[in-house]
């Protein structure tokens, strides 16, 4: 691969269809309502929200699978 075809790669969840892409990675994506100041808490920290948000999320849940 030239550099030239690395530049033009996107990442496989936006490259493959959704449905494709859970199966492969078993993630799905959802929509959720939260409150505007719990986006924000998160935003504020970064670009990274939506990342740091679903790592809170899936710590929430190994939690509960623990209790």
């Amino acid at each position: 691969m030239t550099d030239r075809d690395i530049a033009k790669m996107r990442p496989a969840r936006e490259a493959m269809p959704a449905a494709t892409y859970a199966r492969l990675t078993g993630a799905s994506e959802v929509a959720l309502k939260l409150p505007a100041s719990t986006i924000q808490a998160f935003a504020e920290e970064g670009e990274d929200w939506r990342e740091r948000m679903a790592d809170a999320l899936i710590e929430a849940e190994r939690k509960k699978h623990a209790a």
